[in-house]
């Protein structure tokens, strides 16, 4: 933790970490990430160097699925030559490609305006087709951008750009839409009339749409939408539609993205520009459904992202729902900044989650990459518009953003920039994360950090004989298992923790150091557990440094189940792993029969496996009655072991067992501790509503 000696650094040190020099790393979660690009500062006029970071993984492109491909606006010109061989200083869109997972990138090619003379490029969506589109073949890759010009600034244009080869050569699709000068004026006075931020995606019906910000609709008071226009060739476009416009001169929703969710709905985030007001303009983050992509309610605000606690995030979300994490798969939502709950910037580390078809509370995860958000650490506009994306087997989360160098300078004016380079780090979706602050920790202290997952950390591990001993880490196999630390190091000295696994020592982890005390990077080893339950204490060596939590890489997720009308969580009473056990309810006690592994069974069912037991949630008797009891059994092949998730609405849904139709519930609306889980026709009462959480149960 914070020693005496709390001097932020003046450079950022990326290393790996060396477990007795012979354990291998995560290179590409451990020390910030992989730089693809790193800004010459004497070829960068403004401070930023580089923003907008896109990447995308291939997954409908045959030999290539798992290549990655990175973009982002590059805020610099280089020399192009057009088709009639003449040179030109432009901006472009470049394209880099790795294919070893983001260890190395390779610039395989610039794209630039060739058909209205512009040289500014900007705000690049890359995205692969999943489907052919008209001529377009599933596979094809298109790049959609800002482009414009400068000295004097007199239009914008929405473009697309295609490539059947993988991203070596691009040819231009289409125009989209265009409207005037690309000027940066949210006052409820602008006169701009600008169109920004294209996104690509498909409509339920296989029509290509392209949403994007329009600021052309100050005549209806409207001082920006969001709004999109659908095509089914990629070449011709339909009239303008909204997604969210707002007639109080006020709200200006920007920046766009939307994903497909798997109950057939569509949702789209986008910042909200003068939230909480004009005076704080801290882009408030907000999201909102469609039946079909298409079709929105344009007079509605939407729902702002938060947490249980209110907190939320703002400037340049990116959305994106990923088949992991549970049966709902998981939506994630990056977003440059997070806020308190009156709408202040605070922290800025951690993607937000939702396991529940992104209604209800949100939850933190954090990010593999991390920047300085708020721009008080020497960056300028770090973090701005990332983006993410998950590998063709759903394991590996890909996270591109721009992080300050804080050794690449620029003056500008006299003022100092740290010029942003690009960089790509992974996250494992497959894995546990287990709270510092949930540990058994000695000499040493927990403290609250809006960063920190689950909102706290351990702290002032300073002593020899301060450690944080995570003695509840469960395993279903004996084997090798990677460890992520979650960590930060505000000293000018790389600090590290001794490990013990099991009661025995096995090393040390080193932690380089993080821009300062509130700045997080993650650290990794590996080690051997056994099945079962194992214990990983971290204990003072050199040095300080704050532990916030630990992943551990491979093993099951789970979650606890909680319902609506008790706010209790479903367990097996009394901690039994006997056969034929019944459930119940019971508040949050944080032991292992509170938490469930939803295992899919095929067809939509899952099989709720309980984690101390290891024994599945059945129906005693296999009964088919109202009021039969809800008991745990060893896994058999039978419906009454089935169960599939119905949406309620906000979050919560109903659990609905295969073999007799009935839902889940507690018996008799209870909200007792201990009262018995049975099953029951359809009522509509909060004592069959569910919800699931992840975030702070280990």
């Amino acid at each position: 933790m914070k020693s005496w000696n709390k001097k932020i650094i003046a450079m950022l040190l990326v290393s790996s970490l060396l477990f007795g020099g012979t354990i291998p790393v995560l290179a590409k979660t451990i020390g910030n990430g992989t730089a693809v690009y790193v800004p010459n500062s004497n070829e960068i006029s403004n401070g930023a160097g580089a923003t907008y970071a896109r990447i995308l993984c291939l997954k409908n492109s045959g030999s290539s699925n798992g290549t990655l491909l990175c973009t982002y606006d590059q805020l610099k010109d280089v020399k192009v030559t057009m088709d009639d061989g003449t040179t030109v200083s432009k901006q472009v869109y470049p394209i880099y490609k790795s294919t070893d997972n983001g260890e190395s990138w390779k610039l395989i090619a610039n794209v630039y305006d060739k058909e209205y003379g512009l040289l500014k490029t900007s705000q690049p969506c890359l995205y692969e087709l999943p489907q052919q589109v008209g001529d377009l073949k599933a596979g094809t890759l298109l790049l959609a951008g800002n482009i414009f010009d400068n000295n004097p600034y007199t239009q914008s244009r929405i473009v697309i750009y295609k490539s059947t080869d993988g991203g070596y050569t691009w040819s231009f699709l289409s125009e989209v839409d265009h409207g005037g000068a690309c000027i940066y004026d949210p006052t409820p006075t602008s006169t701009t009339t600008t169109v920004w931020e294209p996104f690509l995606g498909l409509s339920k019906d296989g029509k290509l749409v392209c949403y994007y910000s329009d600021e052309r609709q100050k005549g209806d008071g409207v001082l920006q939408a969001v709004s999109l226009k659908i095509s089914s060739d990629g070449v011709n476009w339909s009239s303008l539609s909204n997604v969210a416009a707002i007639t109080n001169k006020s709200d200006r929703p920007g920046m766009i993205t939307v994903t497909a969710l798997p109950n057939g709905k569509y949702m789209a985030t986008y910042e909200v520009v003068n939230r909480p007001s004009q005076s704080r303009n801290n882009a408030i983050v907000y999201c909102k459904f469609s039946d079909d992509g298409v079709t929105w309610d344009a007079n509605s605000l939407g729902t702002k992202i938060t947490l249980a606690d209110g907190r939320g995030i703002g400037s340049s979300p990116y959305v994106k729902w990923i088949d992991a994490g549970g049966p709902n798969g998981m939506v994630i939502i990056s977003a440059k900044w997070g806020t308190d709950s009156n709408g202040n910037i605070s922290g800025g580390q951690n993607f937000y989650v939702n396991y529940n078809l992104g209604k209800g509370s949100w939850e933190r995860l954090p990010m593999a990459v991390t920047y300085d958000y708020n721009d008080l650490s020497g960056g300028f506009f770090s973090g701005f518009s990332q983006s993410f994306d998950v590998s063709p087997d759903n394991t590996t989360l890909y996270h591109a953003t721009n992080v300050e160098n804080l050794s690449n300078i620029k003056m500008i004016d006299g003022t100092t920039y740290h010029l942003n380079d690009v960089r790509v780090g992974t996250l494992p979706l497959q894995g546990t994360i287990y709270e510092a602050e949930k540990a058994t920790i000695i000499n040493a202290s927990i403290g609250n950090v809006v960063d920190a997952s689950n909102g706290q950390e351990v702290q002032y591990i300073n002593e020899e004989d301060s450690s944080v001993n995570f003695q509840n880490i469960k395993v279903e196999k004996s084997g090798t298992y990677n460890i992520l630390v979650r960590y930060s190091n505000g000293e000018n000295l790389e600090a590290s923790h001794s490990v013990t696994v099991n009661g025995t020592t096995i090393g040390t982890v080193n932690y380089p150091v993080t821009v300062n005390w509130d700045r997080y990077l993650w650290s990794s080893f590996t080690c051997y557990l056994k099945a079962g339950i194992n214990s990983i204490a971290f204990t003072k060596n050199v040095g300080f440094a704050e532990l916030d939590c630990i992943q551990v890489s491979d093993t099951e997720s789970d979650f606890a189940i909680i319902n609506q009308n008790s706010g209790k969580y479903l367990e097996i009473k009394s901690a039994l792993t006997s056969s034929g056990a019944e459930a119940g309810q019971w508040g949050v006690t944080e032991h292992w029969c509170q938490k469930w592994v939803f295992e899919a069974a095929g067809n939509g069912y899952y099989r709720i496996k309980n984690k101390n037991s290891n024994l599945y949630l059945d129906i005693e008797n296999q009964s088919t009655e109202d009021g039969a009891k809800a008991i745990q059994s060893s896994y058999a092949q039978r419906d009454s072991q089935l169960w599939s998730l119905k949406e309620w609405g906000k979050g919560y849904c109903y659990i609905i067992n295969k073999n007799s139709g009935k839902y889940l519930e507690v018996t008799g609306n209870s909200v007792e501790d201990g009262a018995t889980i049975g099953q029951w026709g359809p009522t509509g009462y909060g004592c069959q509503k569910w919800t699931l959480i992840k975030e702070g149960i280990h």
